[in-house]
């Protein structure tokens, strides 16, 4: 793999560069990011088409300088854009967002952070987004918002490039809290909440993340109504609670990079118990299955990686139970 990031950042480098890179760089070069991008249209055509609808390609004209991250043209199809019609045709504040979240003000090579788990960077909007660097089977590897990025400071004279795997979603919620009330599905897990007068903890800075059992789930592990769960004792109901959140805050491909080769992992929850995580590689990509003492089959993740300022929300499929 390691190989491939490397010839893949090879390729882009002869595209990009319509100069000698020894040369200083001036205003009336032809190696702006805009052109970079414009030059790599067989990998970036997607992004550049976001670019041109939203008017942000006049800004990367500018002195800067700017780090763009970019999603290929592969991320763009996974994240369900087929072709760039389909890009041009999504409405314009949702590409405003998308195009402002990839933008950082200021030169970011991100091999240069700390080897640490999700450091907060401000993208251009002043919206937070989480990298991390760290190192995994003697790979290093950085992650925006558990996305692994596939090439590493493609230079241009206003800034850098970082290609990444994936299209990045922007915090639509700024709580945990928030997040999950707006979520039709979590309709009894939010009943439960706040019946447990556990709002508030989702409210706070946290960081945290939830594994929140959808109303499927509730029901399956004998809660028919969230009625039944507001007649459910409020210990009981935060001692469950507590066992689907932990005090940091974790991406699925988080657990790719923290996983031995045995892809499984015990994690602790907030309330001291512990719950064994899975890691799937399904070939494109890496999925998570996680499982309490209690269940006989593992959860399955329905929803991954939803994005707050203070965590990061999962939806899943089960309610995670310490014992039978």
């Amino acid at each position: 793999m390691k190989q491939h990031i490397l010839i893949f950042a090879s390729a882009l480098l002869l595209f990009s560069c319509k100069k000698d890179d020894n040369k200083p760089a001036n205003s009336q070069d032809n190696n702006k990011l805009l052109y970079v991008i414009e030059d790599n249209k067989f990998n970036f055509s997607f992004f550049n088409t976001a670019l041109t609808a939203t008017s942000f390609n006049t800004l990367l004209l500018d002195k800067g300088p700017y780090t763009v991250l970019i999603p290929d043209n592969s991320a763009f199809q996974r994240s369900g854009y087929n072709t760039e019609q389909d890009v041009a045709k999504e409405r314009g504040a949702v590409l405003v967002n998308m195009i402002q979240y990839h933008i950082l003000k200021g030169l970011w090579q991100l091999d240069k952070l700390p080897y640490r788990f999700n450091q907060p960077v401000s993208t251009s909007s002043g919206a937070q987004l989480f990298v991390t660097h760290w190192v995994h089977n003697q790979d290093t590897v950085i992650t925006i918002n558990g996305t692994p990025v596939t090439a590493q400071n493609l230079p241009a004279s206003n800034g850098l490039v970082q290609v990444i795997s994936a299209v990045l979603n922007p915090l639509n919620q700024d709580k945990l809290s928030a997040a999950i009330a707006a979520e039709p599905s979590l309709t009894y897990f939010n009943a439960a909440l706040q019946r447990a007068g556990m709002k508030e903890l989702l409210k706070g800075d946290g960081p945290l993340t939830v594994f929140a059992p959808n109303n499927n789930a509730f029901i399956a592990a004998g809660f028919p109504t969230t009625d039944s769960i507001i007649q459910t004792s409020p210990d009981v109901l935060r001692n469950l609670l507590q066992f689907h959140m932990l005090g940091s805050r974790r991406f699925v491909y988080d657990y790719v990079l923290t996983t031995d080769v045995s892809n499984q992992s015990l994690q602790n929850m907030l309330n001291n118990s512990t719950t064994t995580v899975n890691i799937q590689n399904n070939g494109s990509a890496y999925t998570i299955t996680v499982q309490g003492a209690g269940n006989r089959q593992p959860a399955q993740l329905l929803k991954s990686n939803v994005l707050t300022n203070n965590g990061v929300l999962h939806i899943i499929d089960q309610v995670l139970m310490e014992n039978f």
